[in-house]
Protein backbone atom coordinates (compact mmCIF):
# COMPACT_ATOMS: atom_id res chain seq x y z
CA UNK A 1 0.00 0.00 0.00
CA UNK A 2 1.31 3.39 -1.03
CA UNK A 3 1.24 6.11 1.66
CA UNK A 4 -1.47 8.06 -0.68
CA UNK A 5 -3.48 4.88 -0.09
CA UNK A 6 -3.43 4.98 3.33
CA UNK A 7 -4.34 8.15 3.94
CA UNK A 8 -6.98 7.72 1.65
CA UNK A 9 -8.23 4.57 3.20
CA UNK A 10 -7.56 6.20 6.64
CA UNK A 11 -9.07 9.30 6.19
CA UNK A 12 -5.99 11.44 7.47
CA UNK A 13 -4.86 14.48 6.05
CA UNK A 14 -0.84 15.85 5.17
CA UNK A 15 -1.28 18.22 8.27
CA UNK A 16 -3.08 15.03 10.65
CA UNK A 17 0.36 13.28 9.07
CA UNK A 18 2.79 16.01 9.64
CA UNK A 19 2.13 16.50 12.81
CA UNK A 20 2.55 13.15 14.05
CA UNK A 21 5.67 12.89 12.19
CA UNK A 22 6.94 16.19 13.24
CA UNK A 23 7.41 17.66 9.84
CA UNK A 24 5.57 20.03 7.53
CA UNK A 25 2.32 19.79 5.67
CA UNK A 26 4.14 20.26 2.44
CA UNK A 27 6.88 17.72 2.65
CA UNK A 28 3.67 15.38 3.13
CA UNK A 29 1.95 16.19 0.11
CA UNK A 30 5.08 16.52 -1.62
CA UNK A 31 6.27 12.60 -0.62
CA UNK A 32 2.52 11.32 -1.73
CA UNK A 33 2.95 13.22 -5.28
CA UNK A 34 6.81 11.45 -4.95
CA UNK A 35 8.13 14.86 -6.04
CA UNK A 36 10.55 14.64 -2.67
CA UNK A 37 12.69 11.73 -1.19
CA UNK A 38 12.30 11.91 3.22
CA UNK A 39 14.84 11.90 4.60
CA UNK A 40 16.03 8.19 6.37
CA UNK A 41 14.71 9.72 10.23
CA UNK A 42 11.24 11.03 8.30
CA UNK A 43 10.49 8.02 6.90
CA UNK A 44 11.23 5.58 9.28
CA UNK A 45 8.49 8.12 11.47
CA UNK A 46 5.94 7.61 9.03
CA UNK A 47 6.60 4.00 8.85
CA UNK A 48 5.75 3.68 12.42
CA UNK A 49 3.07 6.37 11.95
CA UNK A 50 1.06 4.58 9.24
CA UNK A 51 2.61 1.08 8.40
CA UNK A 52 3.56 1.70 4.81
CA UNK A 53 6.90 -0.03 3.88
CA UNK A 54 9.90 2.39 3.69
CA UNK A 55 10.63 1.57 0.19
CA UNK A 56 6.74 2.85 -1.06
CA UNK A 57 7.70 6.12 0.23
CA UNK A 58 11.28 6.68 -2.51
CA UNK A 59 9.61 8.50 -5.63
CA UNK A 60 12.28 5.62 -7.69
CA UNK A 61 9.34 3.45 -6.10
CA UNK A 62 6.94 4.33 -8.38
CA UNK A 63 4.71 1.71 -9.78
Amino acid sequence: MTLDEHMSLHKLTDAALASKVGCDRSMISKIRNRVATPSLKLAMAINRETGVDVSKLLPEAAE
